[in-house]
């Protein structure tokens, strides 16, 4: 993983969980719940980029028997800890640890519940939300495939958040330019093409949060996750996820830190700034 990851996160972690606020985010985890739901119960998960936990604390209480969140960033784990830890229901069911997640690593999940114990394998569930935007290329995505097949058993599966799925992404970065005049959230700006990968960028997200984030990542080409995939050990099934929300508005609010007025997402819908990867081991 780039070295920028490790250092910009350890700086913005204590604001990051503005991020996770806003109508946009949340609207993410309606989408996660839907597709895991189905594997969850009684499941071990690794979760990679955990970052300060939301998602963790999500994944226990939609059924896991245990869950290892791996970060980048020891701010962002010290955080992790700290918050999951004032949940007494999740109290021997997880663990966070630092690791790069683009270099290889093992995590066991010895500790918990029902932990399996040894250097891969052991998970029946790999989730990842916006792991894959820091490969700055396919061999570099390639590993963090390796690292999840290593880490699946066999027939498990992995649930990724990521940019929505373009075969140029620059059609993803003018989409969510055009939403933030909206007022969805936040804006990409290209900071640079990378020479080595064909519509490949390293880009600059900045997010209108109270107070303001911002921190940069990569966007590659649909195919290049594609081919990481299988070429990191991943050969099952593999399905792009429609993104979509209820209709009833009462149900999305269930999901928003504060309540969004009927037909906020109307706008966002025809274009919602994240994909949803699923492949099976």
């Amino acid at each position: 993983m780039s070295h920028f990851s490790k250092t910009q996160y350890n700086s913005i972690s204590a604001s990051y969980d503005s991020v996770n606020d806003l109508p946009i985010s949340r609207a993410i985890v309606v989408n996660v719940e839907r597709l895991i739901r189905p594997h969850i119960r009684g499941a071990r998960v690794l979760e990679l980029a955990c970052g300060t936990g939301f998602f963790t604390r999500h994944i226990l209480d939609w059924g896991a028997a245990s869950v290892v969140g791996v970060d980048v960033s020891q701010a962002m784990v010290d955080i992790a800890e700290a918050d999951t830890a004032k949940h007494v229901e999740y109290a021997g069911k997880y663990r966070f640890m630092v690791a790069d997640c683009s270099a290889p690593f093992s995590a066991s999940d010895e500790g918990t519940e029902g932990g399996g114990g040894g250097g891969g394998g052991g998970f029946d569930l790999v989730f990842a939300a916006w792991l894959l935007n820091y490969a700055q290329d396919q061999a570099t995505m390639g590993t963090m495939f390796r690292n999840i097949a290593n880490h699946l058993n066999p027939g498990g599966r992995f649930i990724s958040v990521l940019p929505h799925p373009e075969d140029d992404p620059m059609v993803c970065i003018s989409q969510v330019n055009a939403q933030r005049k909206l007022g969805y959230g936040y804006g990409i700006e290209v900071r640079k093409a990378l020479p080595e990968i064909k519509d490949g960028y390293y880009v600059h997200l900045f997010f209108d949060t109270v107070p303001p984030v911002d921190f940069g990542n990569y966007y590659l080409p649909k195919n290049v996750h594609e081919t990481a995939a299988r070429q990191g050990g991943m050969k099952g099934a593999l399905t792009w996820e429609p993104v979509s929300l209820p209709d009833d508005y009462d149900e999305i609010n269930r999901y928003m830190k504060d309540p969004v007025p009927r037909g906020y997402f109307d706008r966002w819908l025809q274009y919602p700034d994240f994909g949803i990867l699923v492949i099976e081991k």
